[in-house]
């Protein structure tokens, strides 16, 4: 049977500093992707959006979002390598 080579939460978690890069040194690449669009999106057309006054209504929010979605991605990828570290459930 194949066993999984254990990955490190800290160094997950320090590689979520850039977005989805954390989930994808764990091998979930679809969530990897969708933090990478998800947050990446959210700043730039948030950054976008606040270039203009009535935008800045708009754009705000949406930055404030990518960036909570942002730190729970580094959340994320930490809990999600010690779950993947701790052994099986029998």
């Amino acid at each position: 049977m194949y066993r999984q080579a254990r990955k490190s939460p800290a160094l997950a978690a320090t590689l979520a500093i850039v977005p989805g890069l954390g989930h994808f040194y764990l091998g979930h690449n679809l969530k990897g992707v969708a933090y990478l669009v998800g947050v990446g999106g959210l700043q730039f057309f948030g950054f976008d959006l606040d270039l203009s006054v009535i935008g800045a209504a708009i754009g705000v929010p949406m930055e404030l979002g990518g960036a909570g979605l942002w730190l729970f991605s580094i959340v994320d990828a930490y809990r999600t390598a010690k779950q993947m570290e701790a052994p099986p459930k029998t």
